[in-house]
């Protein structure tokens, strides 16, 4: 394959990654939204609920549709999702704000429009987004496979970065702050998105690595739930296979009868997903992403109205303050770096360390389950960012360290999460596979998002500028429930963490057919290559990559707060 289809194959997946963060811009516009239109808070977290729950929703679909279709098949029909939702925002906010200028009430149902077209761009995101990693997943060498998802995923954390500085653009200021002309941006996105992936769909192409065999590489090196289970435990609920003797292994891997060995590849063979459902671990991992990226995504999505109240509690108070929205605007680029950063770092950490240093000394607990100790203490983290929201947070700047810790968290979840699910089953349904386990995140954010409306309705009260929630009580109980909520998942990660350490062999194994666990002797082991990159080159191509990726984040941080 010609190095220039590759380079401006990733350049477009790239391009999508960078502009697919649509819905992390909703705090910008969101308060205006809001006051325009006259929507309730509910009202307003059911239409940041709209773009999240197409997001999920439409991921497993278009998983599938990149895995059997390609991925430039799905970046198309994401420019068109965009140029809809996005058009239907810009024309209805439009249409609503010449109501409200005219002394007339807007639309009773305004709030279902706006719902509508904001789950098109959700459905957009989730196809842009699955176009690009799709393929660079799968045209990346499975020996990184940390950083050939973290890649993609730290460019994509650079979306909501990039998108607001744009934003910049389009904002006036006056007496009493920023305003945003939100009909415009909105119009400007739409183009601009629509733009990005019509192109990708022509460039954005599927480039198998020739020595993609990081199924048993990974297996090799840290043993997980199926393939772990050759225990005869028939209540264990992981799957088994019928296990074979060390003479089983010599017929098939010898000539002895006259047959050739047939070597079976496991990462491009699929995998039917029920098999794939009746994976305990699936269920579990599930629960450790809903618990955990929930509350994350209930937080990144509310942003604005927890700093609208911030602020308007600090003035109350008689104490300055910035306006809320070039408060939401530093909240986001600081939400984009972090999780930029964060993603090349865990998932570069995640790699290293789970290799092992001498392939014929027995790989350690901690090598075995890094990627899964990450996560446990990614979970950790936002039991404590959540833990202070609900019981001393009550001044903007008190919100930066929720902030920075949810962008850690969230970071090290949606980058091990997929990584540990590419290792585990058919690279080949990838996209099927890690689409479908989105959706337990779709879950958890429709089930915090509205209820963060809900509690924040219960505690408004009445003033001249209509329902608006002022005190503490708008903000503590979702948080408080969020912090409950990170604690469920931290369990759930040390109950899979005492499953596996169960299985574990209690030996090494000595003879030659089997370093590492001992089922990996059970599987035939394809050729390689007998000339490989080394593991330094890989390493220093990704790494220069991603330094420049985070360069130019930088770059645009910034441009967005000189201007």
């Amino acid at each position: 394959m010609s190095a220039r289809v590759r380079v401006a194959s990733g350049v477009a997946a790239l391009a999508n990654c960078l502009t697919a963060g649509a819905p992390f811009t909703f705090p910008l516009w969101a308060p205006t939204l809001e006051r325009t239109l006259h929507l309730s808070s509910s009202q307003l977290n059911i239409v940041a609920s709209a773009a999240i729950l197409g997001e999920y929703a439409s991921a497993a679909g278009f998983g599938a549709l990149a895995d059997r279709r390609g991925p430039g098949a799905v970046s198309f029909a994401a420019a068109v999702l965009f140029g809809v939702g996005f058009g239907g925002l810009a024309w209805r906010y439009q249409r609503g704000a010449e109501w409200n200028g005219a002394g007339g009430q807007p639309w009773e149902y305004e709030w279902a429009a706006l719902s509508l077209a904001w789950f098109i761009c959700g459905c957009a995101t989730a196809a842009s987004y699955f176009g690009a990693i799709t393929s660079l997943t799968k045209s990346a060498p499975s020996s990184h496979s940390g950083l050939a998802i973290g890649v993609p995923c730290a460019v994509f954390g650079l979306s909501p970065l990039f998108l607001s500085a744009i934003a910049s653009f389009f904002t006036t200021h006056t007496a009493t702050g920023e305003t945003l002309d939100v009909a415009k941006y909105l119009s400007f996105l739409g183009a601009l998105l629509l733009a990005v992936n019509f192109i990708g769909g022509f460039l954005i192409k599927e480039l198998p690595w020739e020595d993609n065999l990081d199924k048993v590489i990974v297996d090799a090196i840290e043993p997980f739930d199926d393939d772990e289970a050759r225990v005869d435990e028939p209540d264990s609920g992981f799957a088994t296979s019928p296990p074979r003797s060390v003479a089983d292994e010599a017929n098939e891997r010898t000539s002895l009868l006259g047959k050739p060995a047939v070597n079976v590849d496991p990462t491009t063979s699929s995998q039917p997903f029920t098999a794939v459902l009746a994976s305990p671990c699936f269920w579990l991992l599930g629960g450790v992403v809903f618990l955990s990226t929930g509350p994350a995504e209930m937080y990144m999505a509310s942003i604005g109205q927890v700093l609208d109240t911030l602020v308007s509690n600090s003035v109350a108070a008689g104490a300055t303050t910035q306006s809320a929205l070039t408060l939401a605007k530093r909240h986001i680029a600081l939400l984009s770096i972090t999780n930029t950063a964060w993603r090349l770092v865990v998932g570069a950490a995640s790699d290293y360390l789970a290799a092992p240093s001498d392939k014929q000394a027995p790989v350690s607990a901690w090598r075995r389950h890094v990627r899964l100790v990450f996560v446990g203490a990614a979970c950790a983290l936002l039991v404590a960012a959540y833990g202070w929201g609900g019981t001393g947070l009550s001044t903007p700047s008190g919100l930066w360290i929720i902030t920075l810790l949810t962008a850690c968290s969230y970071g090290t979840v949606f980058t091990l999460t997929p990584t540990l699910i590419r290792s585990r089953w058919a690279v080949v349904d990838f996209g099927r596979n890690w689409g479908a386990a989105t959706l337990f995140s779709a879950a958890g954010a429709l089930l915090f998002t509205p209820l963060f409306g809900i509690l924040r309705d219960l505690a408004s009260r009445k003033d001249g500028d209509g329902p608006r929630c002022v005190g503490p009580r708008c903000y503590r109980p979702i948080f408080a429930l969020s912090a409950v909520s990170a604690l469920l998942a931290t369990a759930l990660v040390a109950v899979l963490a005492q499953r596996w350490r169960k299985r574990l062999p209690s030996t090494p194994c000595r003879t030659r057919l089997c370093h590492g666990p001992p089922f990996a002797r059970h599987r035939p082991r394809p050729a390689t290559s007998s000339v490989r990159p080394t593991l330094a080159s890989r390493f220093s191509s990704l790494a220069t990559l991603s330094l420049a990726l985070l360069s130019d984040g930088l770059t645009s941080l910034t441009d967005s707060l000189a201007s």
